[in-house]
């Protein structure tokens, strides 16, 4: 029988047990949980999936295409006389010593600015109304569990549910139009599809589900959401891989940096067309600031709310983060889809925030304001504060809120100290388990449990989709919500059930249901729950039934 602290490791600390993983934690599950911390690498495989340069570039080529097509339909629809008597265009380009043509740098900004607008009016719509692909089945079977389950969950053995199989000959995929921007706007949505998945089956399939924990704590700390704008749907996710876990046991402050002159961010924010009103770009266009990217900083990324800061702080900041964009076709073309600082963007002068002053040093001025923010003792708190609740309850003892914040500030902000500081805090381990799992939680953990892998990309994103939870869609820069309020709704409840009944169908050659329940949860498992499981009137209402008890939603 495994260990209480097993117990704890795994489902308060780890993203839930694989069947056997409790006994192989019991011997030393501190340890289980520190080697997470110093041996292993947050780093995901990437493979195929797009960085975010190339996912912003993806987007700069659909922007161009749709305005190909426009053009070409607009010279389509002109009379042929009109088209005959139009004179040769002259250009205001000048012809440099190389021979290139070079376009005026006033002439080049406008234009990017007109992009901006094009940018900023495509919306990011649903799947289902972006018309890029209709599903249809033949044999009138529900598309949901078609698009599902199709060929899926092969380690389970679908022939047990063939109600919910679709073979390919069951599928009809059909692309309205072969238009070029179609295709792109279908290859933006694939790379979101394909990252997804990635996340998803290797959150599945990881011995080390804890440091997969604290990748998805500070990714939604830092939160971005796809639905933004069509640039987002491919460049969302990819700061999770690029900025979130190269830092997870670095150092907050350079976490912060990676996050904050990321792309995603960046464009999430708007903090890529925010232009000092002093700059050479808002005198030249009468172009102003935007101050979402400083205000969520000190908001939600470090101070946090009431941490001593005013709305002139936030001004200031704003005004000092001025020219963090991002290269674009128009200008900075060499550094296409990278971080660029732009310094006819930038407000020129001397920074003050929170009492100190900051001298005009280019991109190094945000960097040393950033650094003071870390650095604040209401950051520690702040981040402590967030920790505790994540990982403890919702109701958190003040008392391991000290412990987390002394580690940040005594280790300037290590988050590896900070890790092993809330491993080892006696109160982590009390052997109750107070958090409801959210709906990714719980599919993870449920995917953990049976086993389940091997599913495409779609069917990956279908699943959150029907729990109502996909991922990088939280809706705010606050992220997702981590009370249990939030998650204990009758609808919520009731869509993991039906997807607890689908997926007991394809459960096979697998212990009987209480005993797979005491693998997985023992013995947190009460009487009473081992009792239901026994009375299942199959092995697939048996294994549904053990999904939804209070041992399994709870971590």
């Amino acid at each position: 029988m495994a260990s209480s602290d097993a117990l704890t490791a795994a489902h308060r600390f780890g993203l839930g047990a694989q069947l056997g993983e409790l006994e192989a934690i019991a011997p030393d599950p501190l340890n289980w949980l520190n080697t997470q911390l110093i041996a292993e690498s947050s780093i995901l495989d990437g493979g195929s999936l797009l960085s975010s340069t190339q996912a912003v570039s993806l987007f700069f080529d659909f922007q161009k295409a749709k305005r190909d097509e426009k053009t070409s339909q607009e010279k389509l629809d002109q009379p042929a006389d009109s088209q005959a008597n139009e004179g040769p265009k002259l250009s205001s380009s000048i012809v440099g010593a190389s021979g290139k043509t070079q376009i005026p740098v006033r002439r080049k900004y406008k234009a990017f600015f007109e992009k901006v607008s094009e940018i900023k009016s495509t919306e990011a719509l649903a799947i289902k109304d972006l018309n890029l692909r209709t599903i249809h089945t033949k044999n009138g079977k529900n598309p949901a569990q078609a698009t599902i389950f199709g060929a899926a969950l092969p380690s389970l053995g679908q022939t047990t549910a063939n109600e919910y199989a679709a073979s390919d000959d069951d599928i009809e995929i059909f692309i309205p139009e072969k238009l070029p921007s179609k295709l792109l706007a279908e290859e933006m949505h694939d790379a979101l599809f394909a990252d997804i998945a990635a996340r998803t089956s290797h959150a599945s399939l990881t011995d080390a589900s804890f440091r997969e924990r604290l990748v998805r704590f500070w990714s939604d700390h830092f939160s971005v959401d796809y639905t933004k704008s069509l640039i987002t749907v491919p460049t969302a996710i990819t700061m999770e891989r690029e900025a979130i876990r190269p830092h997870v046991t670095g150092k907050f402050y350079d976490m912060v940096v990676a996050v904050e002159s990321h792309q995603a961010m960046l464009l999430y924010l708007d903090n890529w067309t925010s232009f000092g009103p002093n700059s050479w770009a808002g005198l030249q266009f009468g172009l102003g600031l935007n101050e979402n990217l400083a205000r969520e900083t000190l908001e939600l990324h470090t101070l946090g709310v009431g941490g001593g800061y005013s709305q002139d702080d936030i001004i200031e900041y704003a005004k000092a983060i001025t020219g963090w964009t991002i290269g674009n076709p128009s200008i900075n073309e060499d550094s296409l889809g990278e971080f660029v600082f732009d310094p006819l963007f930038h407000e020129p002068g001397t920074r003050t925030v929170m009492g100190k002053t900051y001298p005009d040093t280019g991109v190094d001025q945000a960097l040393g304001i950033l650094q003071d923010f870390v650095r604040h003792p209401s950051t520690a708190k702040h981040i402590a504060r967030k920790l505790a609740f994540h990982f403890h309850s919702d109701n958190p003892p003040q008392s391991l809120i000290d412990q987390l914040a002394d580690a940040f500030t005594f280790s300037d902000g290590d988050l590896l100290a900070v890790s092993q500081a809330l491993i080892n805090a006696p109160e982590m381990w009390d052997g109750n388990f107070n958090k409801l799992r959210n709906s990714e939680e719980f599919l993870i953990s449920t995917y953990r449990a049976l086993g389940i892998s091997g599913l495409k990309p779609r069917e990956y994103f279908n699943l959150f989709s029907v729990l109502g939870q996909i991922p990088f869609t939280a809706g705010s820069p606050a992220g997702w919500p981590d009370d249990e309020a939030s998650w204990a709704s009758s609808t919520i409840i009731a869509s993991r059930l039906n997807l607890s009944v689908i997926l007991g169908n394809f459960v096979q050659n697998s212990p009987l249901p209480p005993d797979y329940a005491t693998a997985l949860l023992d013995p947190a498992l009460s009487v009473n729950s081992h009792d239901i499981l026994s009375g299942a009137f199959t092995k697939a209402q048996g294994y549904a039934l053990m999904l939804m008890t209070p041992e399994f939603q709870r971590r």
